[in-house]
């Protein structure tokens, strides 16, 4: 029996001339594309939700296209009009036999399909008798679930979460803790000598260093050989220099004037 023709822009599958056709599902997935599957196919597209309950669907025996709400039970039932009169098919005349029965053309699909149902459809409620002619290989490939419904079946993601900023400070408090309280290594010091400021002040304090020890230096060797004592002379300052050495408990050791001090210790003990 041939389904019956649909306002579409190319012609139905042609059905296998086997004994088994009448197992086959005709299914209007759009009024240009009408699919030719097994119950096993149309369960899974069933599932998939690449069709619903108000999928057009016909097989032999069946007077008009019904909803596949309808025909797995899911729906009420609508009156089902009377059977039109069979016709033998053209070119194949069987005499003594009637032809295949020819529905009407079914109505326009509605754009808008309602919520998909989540529940699966049952074997029984649509083969019935014909339970043993399941594994039947379709003629024609089930086509791919377009792309915008894929992506609707993808998980949404987690919208991004709101730093807190007090809550940012209050964990990092502790890790700065702990990077105050470790011992500087020679890595981190000599990161530190390298930095800007720092080397300035460093390098200050250094040279500064370098000419405090050379003015001292120097004034211990003008101390030593007396150069101050002759400098406080010409200056008139001669008494104020040595009351200052006195009361500093000088002279001290290794200038002329202590040695001079040792040898007449020296020649008063001999």
């Amino acid at each position: 029996m041939k389904p019956p023709p649909l306002p579409a822009r190319r012609p139905a599958p042609p059905i296998p001339a086997t004994d088994e056709r009448e197992t086959l599902w005709h299914v209007a997935i759009a009024p240009d594309d009408i699919k030719v599957l097994t119950l096993e196919k149309l369960d899974d597209l069933f599932r998939l939700d690449l069709i619903d309950e108000s999928t057009k669907i016909w097989r032999p025996g069946m007077a008009t296209w019904q909803p596949l709400g309808v025909v797995a039970g899911l729906d009420a039932t609508p009156p089902e009009p009377a059977r039109a009169p069979a016709r033998p098919a053209p070119g194949r005349p069987a005499p003594g036999r009637p032809g295949p029965a020819v529905p009407p053309v079914p109505r326009a699909m509605d754009s808008d399909h309602p919520t998909p149902v989540v529940s699966s459809l049952s074997a029984s409620a649509l083969l019935g008798p014909m339970d043993g002619f399941t594994n039947i290989v379709t003629r024609t490939e089930v086509a791919a679930p377009p792309a915008s419904m894929l992506a609707a079946s993808r998980p949404t993601p987690p919208p991004p979460m709101a730093m807190d900023p007090l809550a940012t400070m209050s964990a990092m408090a502790p890790m700065a803790a702990m990077s105050a309280t470790e011992p500087m290594t020679a890595q981190s010091l000599k990161d530190t000598v390298r930095s800007g400021p720092r080397a300035r002040d460093t390098g200050r304090a250094q040279r500064l260093t370098l000419a405090l020890t050379i003015v001292a230096g120097l004034m211990v060797t003008l101390y030593r050989n007396d150069v101050l004592l002759d400098a406080a002379r010409s200056a008139g300052r001669e008494n104020m220099y040595l009351k200052v050495e006195s009361a500093l408990g000088g002279p001290a050791f290794g200038t002329p004037r202590s040695l001079e001090k040792l040898g007449l210790a020296a020649e008063t003990a001999r």
